[in-house]
């Protein structure tokens, strides 16, 4: 999926056109979330359920981050106070996390929202009323499209990295064959989608397809129709205990496919908690995860003092949240001292080959373009080996 463009229209002439059609009129919340000494930030996570090896050091990275800007002094004289809600990784919590906190705590901005069902739910209602959302932990295209002044995305889009890698596989595997095994939501369709489409482009047979509900455990049905179709490439749009589930399962049949994930499994819990089963599972992702052994001392630091604050080794999932928070807070303090959403989201459109001491893509923004990475170019191929994920290369389409 290439990026939508949206030609000159920026923050300024959308936000023009929103005002126009009665779009943005009725009770808003622009302005809200700030006072003479604080920023009030809000976001949604799955602190307990099956996704909390997500949320949990996302939160604990975006923390770490906002500690540090608040010791420096903060934004322009304030401080950034972030309010996080549970949703368990369920669409009816994250509505009750939205309305508690456009509603009752009046948040500026959410950042940092995880996973695309519960933003699938919450996003339209922030924006509703002119709350920012501020790059949610999902690489669903719909994070970016279409554009609106003020959502922004920050990761390669699940559709991209499918792409890329399925496209890597085929010439570089031998692959002939792909299949899909995805959660039936709009992230698993996500990751439907790239598997299809770059089949489609590179002549292969018609991709076979299966899914399963949120929380399933088990897949047996799902990959005996896989190897019963002699697929030889399974893409996964799956998170953590369904992507070792169904690898596993497909080990204990003798069904030896190649596996390939997005960048929800592409974590270390999927080497950690399988026990040797995902070996060779193969996954996309933007950064490199973090190893103590080969970090630079620069990274060494940052993983000592996280490791200090909270007592768990720092994974990609932290790091995730502390950069993200970091970028926005250029924004933030780029826009001036009398902010409102709308100044905000223009200060996001100057930021420019924004990198990152943990490597990966660098993040770019425009007035036609809200999503930071190249999608077609920004995307790695990693594998596991032993006990880490080893890049393979860089891949686009």
């Amino acid at each position: 999926m290439i990026r939508r463009k949206f030609g000159k229209l920026g923050v300024a002439a959308i936000s023009a056109l929103l005002l126009a059609s009665g779009a943005t009129t009725g009770a808003k919340a622009a302005g809200q979330g700030i006072t003479d000494t604080e920023i009030i930030l809000g976001t949604h996570q799955p602190l307990s359920g099956p996704v909390a090896l997500w949320g949990v050091p996302v939160t604990n990275g975006m923390r770490m981050a906002i500690e540090e800007i608040n010791e420096a002094g903060g934004i322009n004289g304030r401080q950034i106070t972030l309010i996080v809600e549970d949703t368990a990784y369920q669409q009816n919590k994250a509505a009750q996390a939205a309305d508690k906190l456009l509603k009752k705590d009046k948040v500026f901005a959410m950042v940092g929202p995880l996973g695309t069902p519960p933003n699938m739910v919450v996003m339209p209602r922030a924006l509703k009323m002119d709350v920012m959302n501020i790059f949610p932990l999902t690489a669903a295209r719909e994070m970016y499209e279409p554009l609106h002044p003020l959502k922004f995305a920050y990761f390669t889009p699940y559709t991209d990295q499918m792409r890329a890698a399925v496209k890597y596989l085929v010439e570089n595997e031998g692959v002939k064959k792909v299949g899909v095994l995805y959660q039936d939501d709009d992230f698993g369709k996500n990751v439907l989608d790239g598997c299809v489409e770059q089949a489609a482009e590179m002549g292969l047979p018609e991709v076979v397809t299966t899914n399963f509900k949120r929380g399933a455990k088990d897949f047996s049905s799902q990959i005996a129709q896989l190897s019963a179709a002699g697929v030889d490439l399974v893409c996964l749009g799956t998170i953590i205990g369904e992507t070792i589930g169904s690898v596993a399962t497909a080990r204990k049949i003798g069904y030896d496919a190649k596996f390939l994930v997005s960048s929800a499994g592409y974590v270390p819990e999927n080497i950690t908690l399988a026990k040797g089963l995902t070996e060779g599972l193969y996954g996309a992702g933007q950064t490199p995860i973090p190893y103590y052994e080969d970090a630079t001392p620069e990274v060494k630091a940052w993983m000592d003092k996280y490791k200090a604050r909270f007592d768990r080794d720092a994974v990609l999932q932290s790091v995730a949240g502390y950069e993200l928070i970091h970028t926005f807070a250029i924004a933030l303090r780029n826009a001036g001292k009398d902010l409102d959403p709308f100044k905000v989201g223009a200060a996001l459109e100057q930021i420019k080959d924004r990198g990152s001491m943990f490597g990966g893509t660098e993040v770019s923004f425009s007035k036609d373009d809200h999503l930071g990475p190249d999608a077609r170019n920004s995307a790695s191929l990693f594998k596991v080996q032993g006990d880490k994920w080893i890049k393979i290369s860089n891949i686009s389409y």
